[in-house]
């Protein structure tokens, strides 16, 4: 895990993301903005050792693209809150959003910030932006625009976080299942059209 120290009295965040430039631009921009980031890379796959988050403790957990779950023992360790940046709308929970999307011939998707909670992708929302699905678009073009929104989300959201100002409170909740893993290998997913 990386760390940047930056002014005392900064807050503290533990940056959750994948390996992608997408990754390292929230980085990037969370230092710029005055935070001491630690920087947890994680991908599918890897393996989780006994303290994946390496002891840290601070003031915020903030996931960006990266689909590790945190435990709730995980969570407390963060005193003011852990906040997701979800590359989906609050109806596709889990995994493979944008597959799923997609399979159900959605002629709109989203990304969705809120709060982490034990329970994944369940905790109160923050914001959600939508936008209009481009015909024939390919599920990897979707997921990379979900990652540009998500991101532009993200400039939005995280000088609220550094600042310690309130975060906003969306009045959309979450719905529908669950996406797993196991779905997104065989895409099998409930309400698929095609």
């Amino acid at each position: 895990m990386r760390r940047h120290h930056t002014r005392r009295g900064d807050p503290s965040l533990l940056l959750v993301t994948d390996r992608s430039a997408w990754g390292e631009l929230v980085g990037r921009f969370a230092r710029a903005a005055g935070a001491d980031v630690a920087h947890l890379l994680w991908e599918h796959g890897d393996p989780v050792t006994r303290d994946p988050l390496g002891g840290w403790e601070g003031d915020w957990i903030i996931g960006f693209r990266a689909d590790y779950v945190l435990s709730g023992r995980d969570l407390k360790r963060a005193r003011r809150g852990a906040v997701n940046f979800h590359a989906g709308p609050p109806e596709i929970r889990g995994v493979g959003a944008y597959e799923v999307a997609l399979a159900r011939s959605a002629d709109s998707f989203g990304v969705t910030c809120h709060h982490m909670v034990e329970r994944v992708e369940s905790g109160p929302i923050i914001e959600v932006e939508r936008f209009r699905v481009a015909p024939h678009i390919s599920a990897l073009a979707l997921r990379e625009e979900a990652a540009a929104r998500a991101y532009l989300q993200f400039l939005r959201v995280m000088p609220l976080v550094v600042a310690g100002s309130e975060l906003p409170v969306s009045t959309e909740e979450w719905d529908g299942p669950l996406h797993t893993w196991a779905q997104l290998r065989h895409r099998s997913w409930p309400g698929a059209t095609g």
